[in-house]
């Protein structure tokens, strides 16, 4: 059992710390709004991990394997990293404050959730995950080894998302108006990239359904 618990302790810190959608979307809003804003942002997408995971422990994935299901997340994945890009290029082109905190305007928890429960490669993740369990040796896992692992995985999440969110703050605090400027482009470019290859994609296995 501790075996299992360190393992997915462990895997999840190694899933965290991959660049991906989620971190540049918290990142940017971190920097806008200040250390909540990066928090909720982390923890709306451990929601759609959490949904993820679940299927994907439980036996729910075949669910999912209705490609009209998948084209829909990817399109809906798509619009919302296009709509982030846009948010992104919009604040670095405008005069921002720094030091401003807005959060009345922007539901970050909403946004990360979104973000996690539209891609449905995270269930292709989690099955690979769950072969862990298999490859520890418990050939025939019970709920209870299905429950530690989950335990270790999102307890790793929510550690994460505190220490994501910390760094963010503290590198707000001596960032200076052209550096903030920078990081939206950046965020805005790379969010747009992810965005634009999810549609690819998406179009990709639409065309070889129809």
């Amino acid at each position: 059992m501790e075996a299992l618990f360190i393992t997915a302790f462990v895997m999840a810190i190694t899933f965290s710390i991959q660049p991906g959608p989620i971190g540049f979307e918290a990142l940017r809003r971190g920097l806008s709004h200040g250390w909540s804003a990066a928090l909720a942002v982390e923890l709306g997408s451990l929601v759609g991990d959490g949904v993820w995971a679940l299927l994907a422990l439980l036996g729910a994935a075949i669910l999912f394997q209705n490609p009209l299901v998948t084209l829909l997340l990817g399109f809906f994945g798509c619009g919302l990293l296009l709509r982030f890009a846009w948010d992104a290029w919009r604040a670095s082109r405008a005069s921002i404050e720094v030091s401003t905190a807005d959060n009345r305007r922007s539901n970050h928890f909403v946004a990360g959730a979104m973000l996690s429960l539209s891609n449905p490669q995270n269930i292709t993740a989690w099955l690979g995950m769950s072969g862990v369990i298999v490859g520890l040796g418990f050939l025939d896992p019970e709920p209870l080894h299905i429950l530690v692992f989950f335990s270790g995985f999102m307890i790793a999440q929510v550690c994460w998302c505190f220490f994501f969110a910390t760094l963010v703050a503290h590198a707000r605090l001596i960032l200076s108006q052209r550096l903030f400027r920078w990081i939206n482009q950046v965020c805005s470019v790379i969010l747009a990239f992810m965005g634009v290859s999810l549609l690819l994609q998406t179009a990709q296995h639409a065309a070889a359904m129809f």
